[in-house]
C-alpha cells in the first residue's frame, strides 16, 4: 500500500491532491534569519464531523482586473471619490487605500461636508480617517454590520486577488505598497483592544518550499519568508510545512467595536439604498467617498467590476486552534464565534446559493491534510447561510 508521502507525491493522485499546485518550486528552503514559531509550539487539529457544522456562510468579492479605483468623478455639484475594487483584500487594504481616498478628499477645492458611501471594512476605515482628520462625517449605508459583506471575510491580514497582471504597472505596485504598510500599522494599533485584532503564527502547506509571489514581494518590510518547521513533528500530511508570522481580524468583533467607536466620535449612520447617481447628487454634502464594493456595478454602471463567489463552513469555535493556515486553494481560520474553512473562488458567479458539493471536497480536502478518515455524509438539515 502506497505511503502518504507516495499518495501526495504521485503522479495520478497528484491531480486531485489539494496540495498540487500550491507552490512553485525553489532550489532551497528559504527561512527567516531568527525562528519565530516557539519550540514548544503544538498545532491542534480539528473536528471535521460535518454533524457539527454550525453556520454556511456565502460572499462575492469586488474583483476589478485593474485594481482598486480611487478617482474623482463629477455628479452635477457634487464631487464623488471612487474608492471600490479590491478583490479579496477588502479587509488587508482598508486603512492604506482609505488613506488614498481621504487625501483626494480633502484636496477638493472649496469643499464642504463629506459623506460616506458603504459600511464595510473600507467605508468604515474612510470615515474614521476623514473624522481623524476634522470632517464631520455621514456614513449612508443599504446595511450596516452583522449584514455587510465584510462580516463574511475570513480576514487573515494578506493581500489577495488584487490585479490582473497586466496592468502592474511600477506605480501601482508602489502605490500598493504604502497602502499596505499604512493598513498593516494601523491593524497592529488594535492588537489586544477589544478590536478582535490578533497575532497567530501562519501556516503554509506545500509539495515543497515557496518561491515568493507577486503579493509576497509587495510585502518584504513586513513579513518575512516562511520558517521550514517540516521537522517539527507538527500534525500536517504535507512534505513542506511552513510557518510565516500572521494577523488575523474577527470581523463581528472588529467591525461592531469599529461603528460603535465612530459613533462616539459624532459620525451618523444613516439608512438608505441609493438607486441612482442623481440620488446621491441631492446629498447635502459636497463630496462623496463611493466605498459600495461590487453596489457599484448597478449604481454607477462599474461593468469591469468581476464578483468571485466564496464560501466560508463554520465549525464550533476551540480555544486550542491558535493558528491559521493555507494549502493550495484551502484556508482555515479561527475567530471567536467558531473555525472558518474556506476553499472557494467563483470567478464570475454573481449567485449566494451554498454549494454543497464543494463544501465536501474542502471537508475532504483538510481530512487529507490532517491525515484524518474522510468526513461522513453532509447533514440533511441546514444551518443558516448569510
Amino acid at each position: 500500500m502506497a505511503s502518504r508521502r507516495q499518495f501526495l507525491l504521485g503522479s495520478t493522485a497528484l491531480a486531485s491532491s489539494v496540495l498540487a499546485g500550491a507552490w512553485r518550486p525553489v532550489t532551497a528552503a528559504l527561512a527567516p534569519e531568527e525562528p519565530f514559531l516557539p519550540a514548544d509550539f503544538t498545532a491542534a487539529v480539528p473536528d471535521l464531523d460535518p454533524e457539527r457544522i454550525m453556520r454556511r456562510l456565502v460572499g462575492l468579492r469586488p474583483f476589478r482586473p485593474m485594481g482598486v479605483r480611487l478617482e474623482l468623478e463629477a455628479i452635477g455639484r457634487t464631487t464623488l471619490i471612487h474608492h471600490y475594487g479590491h478583490g479579496g483584500s477588502g479587509v488587508t487594504l482598508s486603512w492604506g487605500t482609505a488613506q488614498q481616498a481621504v487625501d483626494l478628499a480633502l484636496a477638493v477645492p472649496g469643499r464642504g461636508a463629506i459623506a460616506v458611501l458603504g459600511a464595510g471594512a473600507v467605508g468604515l476605515a474612510t470615515a474614521w480617517l476623514l473624522r481623524e482628520r476634522g470632517q464631520q462625517v455621514r456614513v449612508y449605508a443599504e446595511n450596516f454590520s452583522p449584514a455587510t459583506t465584510s462580516d463574511v471575510a475570513a480576514a487573515r491580514w494578506f493581500p489577495s486577488q488584487l490585479l490582473d497582471a497586466e496592468f502592474r504597472t511600477p506605480e501601482r505596485e508602489t502605490s500598493l505598497r504604502e497602502a499596505l504598510l499604512f493598513s498593516h500599522q494601523r491593524f497592529r494599533r488594535l492588537i489586544g483592544k477589544g478590536y478582535g485584532v490578533g497575532l497567530l503564527p501562519h501556516i503554509r502547506l506545500g509539495l515543497q518550499p515557496p518561491s515568493p509571489g507577486w503579493a509576497d514581494t509587495l510585502l518584504t518590510d513586513l513579513i518575512p519568508p516562511p520558517e521550514d518547521v517540516s521537522d517539527r513533528n507538527l500534525p500536517f500530511q504535507a512534505p513542506y510545512v511552513g510557518a510565516v508570522p500572521g494577523m488575523l481580524i474577527d470581523m463581528p468583533l472588529y467591525l461592531r467595536a469599529i461603528q460603535r467607536d465612530l459613533r462616539s466620535m459624532g459620525v451618523a449612520f444613516l439608512q438608505r439604498r441609493f438607486r441612482s447617481p442623481g440620488e446621491i447628487a441631492a446629498l447635502p454634502e459636497s463630496v462623496v467617498v463611493n466605498c459600495t464594493g461590487l453596489g457599484s456595478a448597478t449604481l454607477f454602471g462599474a461593468s469591469e467590476l468581476v464578483p468571485i463567489k466564496g464560501q466560508l463552513t463554520m465549525l464550533p469555535p476551540d480555544p486550542r486552534l491558535r493558528y491559521t493556515l493555507s494549502a493550495g486553494s484551502l484556508y482555515l481560520h479561527p475567530r471567536s464565534e467558531g473555525i472558518l474553512l474556506g476553499g472557494t473562488y467563483a470567478h464570475g458567479d454573481a449567485t449566494t446559493s451554498f454549494n454543497a458539493e464543494a463544501e465536501q471536497r474542502i471537508l475532504a480536502g483538510f481530512a487529507e491534510l490532517y491525515g484524518l478518515p474522510p468526513p461522513g455524509p453532509r447533514s440533511t438539515t441546514s444551518p443558516s447561510i448569510t
